[in-house]
C-alpha cells in the first residue's frame, strides 16, 4: 500500500469525496486549489506525517492532514462548511487543535514586557 497505508481505498474515496464536495458547495475562489497539484502535496505530506505519528489511526491521520492542509486556505465563510464535509466523511474522530506552546509563551511575555497585558 502507498506510504505504508493499509487502508488507502477508503480513505482515498474519502479524499475525493471531499475535494469533489469543495469544489461543488464551496464559494468559488481563485486561489482554492482542488486538483492534482494539490492532492499530490496532500499526498507527500500524509506520508511524512504517517511515519511522525506511526500510531495515530489512518483516518485519523488522512482527517488531519487534509484539515490543516485546506483550512488556512479558506475564507471565513467557507470554514464551516468545510469542516462540516470533513466531520461528515470521518465519524466518530475528534481531532485535537494543533498548539504552539513555545510561541504562546513568547507572545505573552512580549505583550507583558510591553505593558499591554
Amino acid at each position: 500500500a502507498s506510504a505504508g497505508f493499509l487502508e488507502n481505498i477508503g480513505l482515498s474515496r474519502k479524499f475525493y469525496t471531499l475535494y469533489k464536495l469543495c469544489e461543488e458547495q464551496l464559494s468559488k475562489q481563485v486561489h482554492y486549489d482542488f486538483g492534482l497539484r494539490n492532492i499530490l502535496s496532500v499526498l507527500r505530506t500524509l506520508g511524512t506525517v504517517k511515519r511522525k505519528y506511526p500510531n495515530d489511526s489512518e483516518s485519523t491521520t488522512v482527517m488531519r492532514v487534509l484539515r490543516d492542509m485546506n483550512l488556512s486556505k479558506l475564507v471565513d465563510e467557507d470554514e464551516p462548511l468545510f469542516l462540516s464535509l470533513i466531520n461528515d466523511l470521518f465519524p466518530g474522530i475528534v481531532l485535537e487543535k494543533a498548539g504552539y506552546p513555545d510561541l504562546e509563551a513568547a507572545i505573552a511575555a512580549q505583550v507583558d514586557a510591553a505593558g499591554m497585558a
